[in-house]
């Protein structure tokens, strides 16, 4: 190495938990939670269950489309694995996290569709430690590996919506 150059112990970002684990866990803990202590919503059965069903499906289908832009670019979409290069196609046009909206979304439909304010109060706690567990580790990441070019994306595109 040549002078003043700092090595990493690893080329990724340092981030608490990975996402799509931290929604499993919360949606499973609103189940627990209102199995406890009932807080139901939206009790008009079927049209319930097909609304949460829509929005589970358009928001899988935003995570898939990132998750697949991902993979044609030979890229691992997990934040605990080195970034090549920034991502900035597809939905990373209009949100630098879509994989993180979507399973927010993910998160909003099955409460919808179960009829479990549990769920969606959880939402809350879950995007609080995303964020700051998770987002803000990963930009860390980023700016320090691409420098401007990642603050010019940024600077572009909003980090949630």
């Amino acid at each position: 190495m040549s002078g003043g150059e700092e090595v990493s112990d690893t080329d990724a970002a340092k981030v608490i938990a990975l996402p799509p684990v931290l929604h499993l866990g919360s949606v499973l803990a609103g189940i627990l939670i209102h199995w406890l202590w009932p807080l139901p919503f939206l009790t008009w059965g079927v049209l319930r269950v097909a609304l949460g069903l829509f929005v589970i499906s358009a928001a899988g289908a935003l995570v898939m489309s990132a998750f697949s832009l991902f993979r044609r670019m030979d890229q691992d979409p997990s934040p605990r694995t080195p970034t090549p290069r920034i991502t900035q196609g597809g939905s990373y046009r209009f949100t630098r996290n879509p994989m993180y909206v979507g399973l927010s979304l993910i998160q909003i439909g099955i409460g919808i569709a179960l009829g479990n304010a549990w769920i969606l109060i959880l939402l809350l706690p879950t995007c609080v430690v995303t964020h700051y567990g998770v987002i803000l580790p990963e930009e860390a990441y980023l700016e320090r590996k691409f420098g401007d070019e990642y603050l010019r994306f940024k600077s572009s595109v909003r980090r949630w919506i």
